[in-house]
């Protein structure tokens, strides 16, 4: 992204979406690099030569007014190019592609060569789209990627609380390091949370087929089991506090709740 100076105000001091992934990825490079550059050691890195990050930026715009045309003509994204801070933590921030006002939630855009698939890219922007959810609070991100000359693919990503739980403990460590001037120890890298997107047949696994045969014998009978409870619970007498016969009992508590159990 090529930020305004505004942009760049804001952001200073904050640790933010596009710079959170080097602690998730375990770059020890990046992450000394990112740690410098918060205790005014480097200047942050100069994109403008970068044709990957250039091409993004020209079409963004382009990309969130598709995404708007494609909603509806009443459709607005707003906040577009917005700074957001962290409730709680104020050196926790977000720089906004859009916000959607339907869903509630952001919008991130993407430019990508059309040569991998989608979910190798979702996964190399999880850290990005986690860290907006959690700055913004929303529940889900809208990642709109733009592959090659293609129309853009919307994904709705869902946050991931473990995931984030895991980013919150390693920004806090990291920015106690920059308070006290240490630098940070190498950290191991978290994988990016499962997206739920395959469809797998489970045939000839032996678990798998040892749990199914075992779940096909025994669902039918309890499925029976619950009718033929609630059939017993319902012809229990209202004064009685425990009826038996048959090799079951009820008993009722002073609550009015029943209890089937075997009579042995």
């Amino acid at each position: 992204m090529t930020l305004t100076a505004e942009q760049t105000a804001q952001r200073k001091g904050k640790l933010t979406a596009s710079r959170v992934a080097v602690l998730m990825k375990g770059d020890r490079e990046g992450i000394l690099r990112l740690y410098k550059e918060m205790i005014g050691e480097e200047v942050e890195e100069n994109l403008d030569d970068v044709w990957a990050v250039q091409l993004g930026s020209v079409t963004e715009k382009l990309n969130l007014d598709w995404y708007e045309r494609k909603m509806g003509e009443t459709y607005l994204l707003e906040k577009r190019g917005e700074v957001v801070v962290h409730q709680k933590y104020e050196w926790a921030a977000a720089t906004l592609d859009g916000w959607d006002i339907v869903i509630e939630c952001p919008v991130e855009c993407k430019h990508v060569g059309g040569r991998e698939p989608l979910e190798v890219i979702i996964d190399r922007y999880q850290p990005q789209m986690q860290w907006q959810m959690m700055v913004t609070g929303a529940d889900t991100c809208a990642l709109s990627v733009i592959m090659g000359a293609n129309e853009p693919i919307v994904e709705y990503v869902e946050a991931s609380p473990l995931y984030q739980d895991e980013m919150l403990k390693r920004a806090e460590y990291f920015m106690m390091c920059v308070d006290l001037r240490k630098p940070p120890v190498t950290l191991d890298p978290v994988a990016p949370p499962v997206e739920p997107t395959k469809v797998i047949n489970m045939t000839g696994n032996e678990a798998w087929t040892r749990a199914a045969e075992r779940w096909i014998q025994t669902h039918g009978a309890a499925e029976t089991a619950k009718d033929a409870e609630k059939v017993l619970k319902s012809l229990m007498p209202a004064e009685a506090k425990k009826a038996f016969g048959c090799g079951c009992r009820i008993t009722r508590d002073r609550a009015g709740r029943m209890s089937l159990r075997e009579d042995k």
